[in-house]
C-alpha cells in the first residue's frame, strides 16, 4: 500500500520508538499501556493528547490518522512488521469479538483492526473513534477530556474562525454527531463516567495540570499492570 508522506512519517517515527522500548524494556512481549481519549467537541482533547504523547514519549493517533488507515482497507505493514503469527492471531479474534458487540460494519471493522494492531505494540496515545470502547481495559487507561461548555464554545469559535452564535451551532452539531456516532456503532453512552479511569477537566485545571494527572495516571496503569505479571 503507497502510505501518504506525512501518515508515512508517523508510521516510521513509530515503529523506532517501538524498537528502542524493546530495547530497553528487554522484554518484547511486554508492550506498553497505551492511553485512550474520548473528548467533549472544544475540550482540548487532540491539545491534551499531543502533550501526553510527547511527554511520555508515545506516538499520538488522531481521528485523521485512524480514518485514513481504516478507509485505505489495510494497515500499513510497517506496523505489522514485528508483529508475530501469535499475535496477528489474537488481533484477528478480538475483532471477530468486537464485532460481536459492536456494529456489523465494514468501516468499523478496519477502525478495530487498525486500533487494536497499534495498540498490540504499546506505547500509544488515540484520540476518539471508539479506542476507548475498543481496547483492553486492563492495557489501556481510558481517559475522558471535558471542559465547561462556554470555555469549549470559545475555543470552538477561536479554532473555526466563527463568531459566537455560529460557534454554538457548530458546537451543538459536533455534541450531536460524537453522540450518534458512538450510539450507532458502539451502542455506548460516550459520557458515561463508569466507561473511563480518568475524567479531566482542562476548564477547571487548565491544560497543563490536565497532562501532568494524565501521565500519572499512566504511570500508575504501567505500575499495575507489572505488579499483575
Amino acid at each position: 500500500m503507497h502510505t501518504p508522506r506525512n501518515l508515512q512519517s508517523l508510521v516510521d517515527e513509530h515503529v523506532a520508538r517501538w524498537q528502542m522500548a524493546r530495547v530497553a524494556r528487554g522484554r518484547p512481549d511486554r508492550p506498553a499501556p497505551c492511553v485512550a481519549l474520548s473528548r467533549l467537541p472544544g475540550a482540548g482533547g487532540a491539545e491534551l493528547g499531543q502533550m501526553v504523547a510527547e511527554r511520555v514519549g508515545y506516538g499520538f493517533f488522531g481521528i485523521e490518522i485512524v480514518d485514513r488507515i481504516a478507509r485505505e482497507q489495510n494497515v500499513p505493514r510497517e506496523l505489522v512488521a514485528g508483529v508475530d503469527e501469535h499475535v496477528r492471531s489474537v488481533i484477528d479474534r478480538y475483532v471477530i469479538d468486537a464485532m460481536r458487540r459492536f456494529t456489523e460494519d465494514d468501516y468499523l471493522r478496519q477502525v478495530v483492526r487498525t486500533v487494536t494492531t497499534i495498540a498490540e505494540q504499546g506505547g500509544a496515545v488515540f484520540l476518539g473513534r471508539g479506542s476507548v470502547f475498543i481496547l483492553r481495559p486492563e492495557r489501556t487507561l481510558r481517559v475522558l477530556v471535558v471542559a465547561p461548555r462556554e470555555e469549549r464554545l470559545e475555543r470552538a469559535a477561536k479554532s473555526h474562525d466563527l463568531d459566537l452564535e455560529h460557534a454554538r451551532a457548530f458546537l451543538t452539531q459536533e455534541e450531536d454527531t460524537r453522540r450518534s456516532f458512538y450510539r450507532h456503532h458502539f451502542r455506548v453512552d460516550p459520557d458515561d463516567p463508569s466507561a473511563y479511569d480518568v475524567i479531566v477537566n482542562t476548564g477547571t485545571l487548565g491544560m497543563e495540570p490536565a497532562v501532568h494527572l494524565v501521565v500519572e495516571a499512566l504511570d500508575a496503569k504501567l505500575a499495575a499492570a507489572v505488579t499483575s505479571e
